[in-house]
């Protein structure tokens, strides 16, 4: 599962505010999977993300230097940022774990 796709997930347990959202990764192997830079869908897809869910899935996986923790203005111009963006959103991958619901505890 790429960082991008656990961005938009919850926990769909009835009861769970809001929505379990953001669930915890538990990560037991990752790769990595290069892909070529795309500004346009980086760009594109940062209004959709919620930014903090993505650091600290980022923070756990032991990507902390990747992100900074507020987005800051004129962000789509900075290329290397930019670039930053789309390594965690899309080249790591988690291969094997588990998601936590942070709410119920349900794996």
């Amino acid at each position: 599962m790429k960082l991008l796709t656990h961005n938009l997930q919850s926990s769909h347990i009835r009861g769970v505010e809001p929505w379990g959202f953001l669930l915890r990764i538990q990560v037991t192997e990752i790769h990595m999977s290069p892909v070529d830079f795309n500004v346009d869908f980086v760009t594109c897809m940062m209004p959709k993300m919620e930014w903090m869910a993505l650091v600290e899935a980022a923070e756990s996986l032991g990507h902390v230097s990747e992100l900074p923790r507020q987005l800051e203005e004129g962000y789509e111009k900075d290329e290397n940022f930019l670039r930053k963006v789309q390594h965690v959103q899309l080249e790591v991958e988690v291969v094997k774990g588990t998601l936590q619901c942070p709410e119920s505890g349900r794996a």
